[in-house]
């Protein structure tokens, strides 16, 4: 399966959680930004141990879902 940040990561994050992690650096919706394997990763391990987004933990078919885009190295 090929997978893209535009079609298939951007979408599992609410347009809310962008706009608050923005304003701690951490750029969700940026592609530039999430692409970058070591960033990918740390926002992977928020969502892995359920701590983001801080309302509500990804059912496990979305977290695989990331996992799988970060495997296949993280395409734009």
């Amino acid at each position: 399966m090929a997978f893209s940040f535009a079609t298939d990561i951007r979408p599992l994050f609410r347009d809310e959680d962008i706009e608050c992690m923005d304003g701690m650096g951490v750029m969700l919706g940026d592609p530039a930004w999430m692409c970058v394997p070591a960033n990918a990763q740390s926002v992977y391990e928020r969502i892995a141990d359920g701590t983001m987004p801080p309302d509500e933990a990804w059912p496990a078919d979305r977290i695989a879902l990331y996992k799988s885009w970060m495997d296949a190295g993280c395409p734009v």
